[in-house]
């Protein structure tokens, strides 16, 4: 398992109106395959910052929704992002 504390690196597809994709039958339907899909969740909340993961699309604890990508994924690999929140 690979695990990279940096930015998302590829180019999120959202669903129609540029929101989360709430179920991964919807991505499938849009033609994504399961590779394409990433689960995007919320692993921690603080005062001044908040922990986003991207990572493979069966993780439900947390989960914000989906998003798609034009590249594959190895089902693996995860993405970590902390957010600095202004006060």
């Amino acid at each position: 398992m690979a695990t990279y504390e940096t930015e998302f690196p590829y180019a999120e597809i959202r669903d129609g109106s540029g929101d989360y994709w709430q179920s991964l039958d919807d991505c499938i339907a849009a033609g994504y395959a399961l590779s394409q899909v990433w689960s995007v969740t919320v692993t921690d909340i603080f005062v001044d910052s908040t922990v986003w993961c991207y990572g493979p699309s069966h993780h439900y604890v947390g989960l914000i929704g989906y998003i798609a990508t034009s590249e594959h994924h190895d089902g693996e690999t995860y993405y970590v992002e902390v957010c600095e929140l202004d006060n």
